[in-house]
């Protein structure tokens, strides 16, 4: 018999089954694990010598890579400007994400709230005031274009929560409906009449409203809609700030209503609002 066809029978009879294969490899890591110091460094060394040439190929790939980025005329960047440019890309696209997302909400107040004389300015609710006070503080001030008298949305923007009372350049504070120092010109209407009654709103300090002192022979029912009135400036149309859910004659003065709001958004809830502000046009004027 030849020599190599005894060599290719011997070959054929060597089978390492999986479990044996395992028990190899585990036996030769635990060698290495135990080897010196010394030893293990120069082994490291020699396969460093053995696969250069892989390794600076991969070295070269990435330079045409990076050559390939920094565009037409041949020049070429350094890895250190390729990482810098890189975070700013990956930093650009995230701002993108994020004016994308503001974008498609104001599209949606303009939806809900069609004031084409109005400007809206989004802001995030960063913290709120619950107690004797009855506030909002938010991220955005006069370097947004706000100032106290501002109307200020709900997050859905269909309703009016509160006003702008303070403002510094990049935050505001916001005193809500039920604040017991608030006080709002409104409007009372019942869906399908004609007429409407005006008021003034006064915050009760807890969650509700008050429109005291308006004569008994208003025809005003519990269900009947109260807008804010609109005011030249601030707001050119009505917006929806509550419910009348309880009418009833004053107790010191029979012949007055003492009329219960519910506002219409609990303003507590609120992640995000949108602040009513002039158009361009008039700041530029200011």
């Amino acid at each position: 018999m030849p020599l190599t066809d005894a060599y290719d029978m011997s070959i054929r009879k060597i089978h390492l089954s999986p479990g044996l294969l395992f028990v190899a490899l585990l036996l030769a890591g635990l060698i290495l694990l135990w080897l010196p110091q010394q030893l293990t460094c120069r082994l490291n060394f020699l396969f460093v010598r053995v696969f250069e040439p892989f390794l600076r190929l991969g070295r070269v790939v990435e330079a045409q890579r990076v050559q390939q980025i920094a565009g037409a005329g041949g020049q070429t960047i350094d890895a250190a400007e390729y990482e810098r440019l890189w975070k700013a890309y990956q930093n650009l696209s995230a701002q993108y994400q994020t004016l994308h997302q503001e974008y498609e909400t104001l599209a949606r107040f303009r939806k809900e709230v069609p004031l084409p004389w109005a400007g809206l300015v989004l802001a995030e609710v960063c913290s709120s005031v619950r107690g004797v006070r009855q506030e909002l503080i938010i991220n955005k001030g006069a370097d947004h274009g706000l100032a106290a008298g501002q109307m200020v949305l709900s997050e859905k923007g269909d309703c009016v929560l509160g006003v702008v009372q303070e403002v510094s350049s990049r935050l505001s504070r916001v005193r809500l409906l039920t604040d017991p120092s608030m006080t709002l010109e409104v409007r009372i209407r019942r869906q399908g009449a004609e007429r409407e009654y005006a008021g003034r709103m006064l915050g009760d300090g807890k969650n509700g409203c008050r429109i005291p002192l308006l004569p008994r022979d208003y025809d005003i029912r519990q269900g009947d809609v109260v807008y804010a009135a609109p005011q030249p400036g601030i707001l050119e149309a009505p917006l929806v700030v509550g419910q009348c859910v309880q009418v009833q004659p004053d107790e010191e003065h029979p012949l007055l209503w003492d009329i219960t709001v519910r506002p219409a958004a609990d303003a507590y809830t609120q992640k995000v609002v949108a602040v009513i502000v002039p158009p361009l046009s008039s700041l530029e004027k200011k």
